[in-house]
């Protein structure tokens, strides 16, 4: 039996059964919560908390299963499609690292890239290549492995979620929208084919009036999305993930009279989907379940993490033999010749300071000195005191310079616009709206803030479409780290 694990800000989910590339067999699935303040959008703030939490879900639920797919949705695991030459193993490897977006990458200081094929023709291959931070992936490794937990894989969820939904997209033009929590990720297909996917902030509850505005608000930014992209085909169906029965149904009634609204609806199981029961929780279960299909040849990040551990070890091993003789040669040169230049210095230096003593300009500058000593220990206590003043008042969050040389340097690496609606020194948070050409700049944009020190978070809206430049606005709050 294969095991998926999908962790989010809220809870763990945890899908066995029988995967393979194309098809899954689901024989159990459940989830649990996860304390508040564990995770953070892929990153984990709290191990012990975690730990438990993984610990608690296997006694409880008696699995005996101790390898597991683990899939996560976050900034700092950096998935893409490409289209390659037919290369394999670690050609296309170097082939991938060498064509990936040098902006992106930089946003790494220690980068692990892995990738799996989608489609394969004679002379190229589809892939999604998937990028992470080595500590990002250690992290997880060490905490499944304190409670005896291997990982066989750590992938992107909603790229697997992409391959497993569209055996049912057909040739038509599809939007799926999936709510995660607070994020809703929204899949646009056209033609049969996958085409791009966009996530947002809801900070509406389900099943209320505001939330199907919000739901309106993505669905009009997907229409102005489709029209600036030339997609001509209608959208036929818009499939809605992670409501339950009653907040669907609320959803459809209030979304009645705006366009597209009659083809709003609840998603349905895939066919390459089986299971003996549960089939109506699959919307509240699509990442964890796309976590069970076989993501078959590649190099997973785990066995690229390997690999690079491998090639340093070796590098190091080579270095220990090799070392300690250059070491023992240079230290017995230097002992030589060092003890003959320190006899010559000695001499020549107790000469100096003889006369350098007796020099009468020299006895009065000490007697200067010992006067400022004593001003300068008066100063030390009163700049001791402005130093705390300054340190408090410096603990406060405030938009200063090198938070917008921050915000610049991100939108001028992806030809963004930024304009500053406000600022809270209160709250620390800055008001701002981005505005590029493209939905994926402006993706670029936010991710680039998130990953900044400077902000304890980032928080977004949907898009908006200016029809007399041609351009897409989101409205982006960023909260400033105290300090």
């Amino acid at each position: 039996m294969s095991v998926s694990v999908f962790l989010s800000n809220r809870s763990i989910q945890v899908v066995i059964g029988d995967g393979r590339s194309k098809r899954a067999k689901i024989e159990r699935f459940f989830e649990d919560d996860v304390p508040e303040g564990t995770l953070l959008n892929g990153t984990v703030i709290n191990e012990k908390a975690l730990e438990d939490t993984i610990r608690g879900a296997w006694s409880k639920h008696g699995i005996k299963e101790r390898n597991v797919d683990l899939v996560l949705n976050s900034p700092h695991l950096m998935a893409r499609r490409i289209e390659m030459p037919c290369l394999s193993g670690n050609k296309a490897t170097h082939y991938i690292t060498n064509e990936a977006d040098e902006k992106e990458i930089a946003r790494f200081s220690d980068p692990v890239i892995g990738w799996y094929p989608l489609v394969k023709n004679k002379k190229t291959q589809n892939v999604v290549s998937e990028t992470a931070e080595k500590e990002f992936i250690e992290t997880y490794i060490k905490i499944f492995g304190a409670v005896g937990i291997r990982l066989n894989s750590i992938h992107n969820g909603i790229n697997l979620a992409v391959n497993m939904m569209q055996t049912q997209v057909g040739r038509s033009t599809v939007v799926y929208m999936i709510l995660d929590g607070m994020t809703l990720t929204t899949m646009l297909f056209t033609g049969g084919a996958y085409f791009n996917n966009l996530g947002t902030r809801v900070y509406s509850q389900p099943g209320t009036i505001e939330f199907a505005g919000e739901i309106r608000n993505a669905v009009s930014s997907i229409r102005q999305f489709a029209t600036a992209q030339h997609i001509e085909e209608p959208i036929s169906d818009i499939y809605v993930a992670g409501l339950n029965a009653d907040e669907m149904n609320s959803l459809i009634a209030e979304m009645q009279g705006y366009p597209l609204a009659d083809v709003i609806k609840p998603i349905v199981c895939p066919p390459n989907v089986s299971m003996r029961s549960g089939r109506e929780k699959f919307g509240s279960f699509i990442f964890s379940f796309a976590g069970l299909f076989d993501t078959v040849g590649g190099v997973t990040l785990l066995e690229a993490l390997k690999k690079s551990s491998a090639k340093y070890e070796s590098k190091k091993n080579v270095l220990k033999v090799v070392i300690p003789y250059v070491i023992v040669s240079l230290l017995l040169l230097i002992a030589s010749a060092s003890v003959l230049v320190l006899m010559l210095k000695k001499a020549a230096d107790l000469a100096a300071l003889q006369m350098y003593n007796a020099d009468e300009s020299v006895l009065e500058d000490a007697a200067e000195y010992n006067e400022l000593v004593e001003d300068a220990a008066l100063l030390g206590r009163a700049q001791g005191s402005a130093d705390l003043l300054k340190e408090y008042i410096d603990s406060y969050p405030k938009p200063d310079s090198n938070v917008n040389k921050t915000i610049s340097l991100a939108a001028r690496d992806e030809n963004v616009e930024v304009s500053y609606d406000s600022y809270n020194a209160s709250t620390g948070l800055l008001n701002l709206v981005a505005t590029a050409g493209t939905v994926e700049k402006i993706n670029k944009f936010i991710a680039n803030l998130m990953a900044q020190d400077i902000f304890e978070k980032v928080d977004y809206t949907g898009y908006t479409y200016n029809e007399e430049d041609n351009t897409w606005s989101i409205n982006v709050t960023c909260t400033l780290a105290e300090g």
